[in-house]
């Protein structure tokens, strides 16, 4: 299903505040993809600039409570993605009780909270990962603008990216950049600066931690205690929402979850709610495929295990060790329709099949790594990303330990 695009303010658009910022990078999003963007930008010696809607840093995987960190092996138990993509695994054990096994670098006797995997992986607490993810950004010298929402984006002429407004407290500001990524994980800045964009199928299936006596310390949702992870799907849940491009549809979609979850306690007779009952819900909507761009190159299904010479990441399938590898090619990340800026996460040009692949945490990773070193080698040479050589993309990737094919894993 496609979209059209928004309305884009133009240089005659009144409205805009006086006071500007300039950065290098401006990334929509501090979800894992927009971390990861930030990192490889501000480590390539760019003034990083990264917003978020919320005041938690982690997308979907701490906000959301998605808790696992999913596999970067492949079938043949090789290491199919490194660089920050890696990083970020290790850096998910902090403050709480996993640990990467001993098999792949971590821990002697190290649980990685899921059973009978085998993979490379790890679960995590959402709120520690929060605190260690936010660390980073700090440490990398990023600034971080929480609770800060984009409320408009201009572009010149020629369809480039060149401000955006901001919105924090009750103040408004404008922010220049040499380059911007959108990881939202919904496409909205390039949304809201003309780029087409295309969504798919999306189910309700959310996830609650919760006491629960009843369970075993066996099953792959165990934190400590009588406290767990549970992913709703018997009651009241799993309904198919074909877009939430629109407000009845996002909206239809909250109040899903939040059916779904308390249908499930309800489902407790009266005496077993004060021995099982929730702890925490998803602080924003757990929406898988939003929105996606228009990307110069499509994912898409029979793409697993196809060589691409422009790659710039693997990507695991997480659903079956058996099922193929993915690679990535550069123009994914790159909208047809907006200069000056990069998609990275959720919202790259990957369809069906492919974007179940690469709406994981490891693909976010990966693909904004990709995006915040493209970001700065642009602002490096004055160009625009998609004029990047990609040869030297790759050449820089490979300097922080990427992995570029499939071959390649180790």
């Amino acid at each position: 299903m496609c979209f059209t695009k928004f309305r884009t303010i133009t240089e005659n658009d009144a409205g805009w505040n006086d006071i500007m910022k300039y950065y290098d990078i401006v990334i929509c999003g501090a979800g894992i993809a927009g971390v990861a963007a930030a990192l490889a930008g501000a480590r390539h010696g760019k003034k990083v600039l990264i917003v978020e809607k919320q005041t938690v840093v982690g997308g979907l995987a701490t906000s959301g409570l998605i808790y696992v960190y999913l596999p970067i092996s492949d079938d043949r138990e090789k290491v199919i993605a490194s660089g920050i993509t890696r990083e970020l695994l290790f850096a998910a054990q902090n403050y709480g009780p996993f640990a990467v096994s001993e098999k792949w670098g971590g821990i002697p006797g190290g649980d990685p909270g899921i059973n009978k995997c085998g993979r490379f992986c790890c679960c995590f607490s959402p709120a520690g990962y929060a605190l260690t993810l936010e660390k980073l950004l700090r440490d990398a010298g990023v600034d971080v603008y929480l609770d800060t929402t984009l409320t408009k984006v201009k572009c010149d002429s020629d369809m480039r990216l060149t401000e955006v407004e901001l919105f924090c407290g009750a103040e408004s500001w404008l922010v220049s950049a040499g380059c911007f990524i959108d990881a939202s994980g919904g496409a909205f800045m390039l949304r809201m600066a003309g780029a087409k964009v295309f969504s798919e199928i999306n189910y309700v299936t959310p996830w609650v931690i919760e006491a629960n006596p009843d369970r075993c310390n066996d099953t792959n949702w165990y934190f400590s205690g009588n406290i767990y992870m549970n992913s709703i799907k018997n009651i009241g849940c799993g309904e198919k929402i074909d877009s939430l491009l629109s407000v009845d549809a996002m909206q239809k979609f909250i109040r899903s979850q939040y059916q779904g979850i308390r249908e499930y306690f309800d489902s407790f007779v009266p005496d077993k709610q004060k021995s099982c009952y929730p702890i925490n819900i998803p602080a924003m909507p757990q929406t898988r495929k939003i929105a996606r761009i228009d990307g110069e190159k499509l994912i898409k299904d029979g793409d697993g295990g196809v060589f691409a010479a422009d790659s710039i990441g693997v990507a695991a399938d997480w659903r079956s060790p058996t099922c193929p590898a993915w690679e990535t090619p550069y123009g994914a990340l790159i909208p047809k329709d907006v200069r000056g800026a990069l998609a990275a996460g959720r919202c790259i040009n990957s369809s069906g099949d492919a974007w179940e692949v690469f709406r994981v945490i490891p693909a976010a990773a990966m693909t904004g790594e990709a995006a915040g070193t493209a970001a700065a080698m642009a602002c490096e040479k004055g160009i625009d990303p998609r004029d990047i050589p990609v040869m030297e993309l790759q050449d820089e990737l490979l300097k922080n330990d990427a992995i570029l094919h499939i071959a390649d894993g180790r």
